[in-house]
Order: C-alpha cells, then sequence, then structure tokens
C-alpha cells in the first residue's frame, strides 16, 4: 500500500512567559501552531533565493536581504492556525478563515504585539517546525 499523508500535526500552547510578564489576570493567552507542509517551507525559503536575468550577454544578480524578524514573522504566519489574544479594543488580534490566519489581520495583529510576545509565539512554532530551528544563513 502507498503511504498516506497524515493531516499536519497541531499542538496547542500556553503563553506562560507572557501572560506573567505583563500580569494577565484572565483566562490563558493561547496560540495553536501546525506543521508546516512542502508549500510552507517553499515559500519560507524563497526569502533567501538570489535572481539572475541575462540581457545582452550581461547578468544581473539581485539578492534579497532580509531580517530575521522577516524570517521570523513569515514562519508565525505560516504556521500559526488558532490564538485567542485580543487588542486594545478586546477584539480578537488574528483572524483565521479554518485554520489559516488572514494575512491583512496578521500583518496588523503582529505589529502591535509586543516584542516579548511575538518571541515566545515563534518558540511555539519552532516547537512543532524543528527543522526551521537551524542556523539563518541557509544560502
Amino acid at each position: 500500500m502507498p503511504l498516506k499523508l497524515a493531516v499536519p500535526t497541531e499542538r496547542e500552547f500556553t503563553l506562560d512567559k507572557s501572560d506573567k510578564l505583563f500580569e494577565n489576570k484572565g483566562p490563558a493567552s493561547i496560540v495553536n501552531v501546525r506543521q508546516a507542509t512542502q508549500g510552507d517551507f517553499e515559500r519560507r525559503k524563497a526569502l533567501y533565493t538570489t535572481f539572475e536575468r541575462s540581457f545582452n550577454g550581461e547578468t544581473i544578480t539581485v539578492n534579497q536581504r532580509f531580517s530575521p524578524e522577516d524570517l521570523f514573522r513569515l514562519e508565525v504566519e505560516i504556521s500559526m492556525c488558532g490564538c485567542n489574544i485580543l487588542d486594545s479594543d478586546d477584539k480578537p488580534l488574528f483572524k483565521f478563515r479554518g485554520k489559516v490566519v488572514d494575512p491583512v489581520s496578521f500583518a496588523i495583529g503582529w505589529n502591535k504585539l509586543p516584542p516579548e510576545i511575538a518571541e515566545e509565539i515563534h518558540e511555539k512554532v519552532l516547537e512543532v517546525n524543528p527543522l526551521w530551528a537551524g542556523p539563518l544563513d541557509e544560502s
């Protein structure tokens, strides 16, 4: 019998460090993270691409530069599939379509997060996607 693909693993995490740091007195802050698929790996790897184009025998090479924060942001966007953090108006910080975060709400919500919360969310992403925990230079 051929290989049968399983549904990507999902895990729910409480953001204990963030809740403690920001003295959360209500229900625990939670993030749900799913295991990345090959398509997610390709999207992530695109940050590292070099673009070359030849015109009349001359080659132009464009190297993209990105910060580690750009990579962390993309990794979270790709794999976050749930989160109960609220904005200052008590509305969900992130909106989801099924198990996929809405890209517009993600950009707005991520930009509002204190760095300590963003870092803890990213730590949870790496727990579910350990292949991403290696060195940043993949050129």
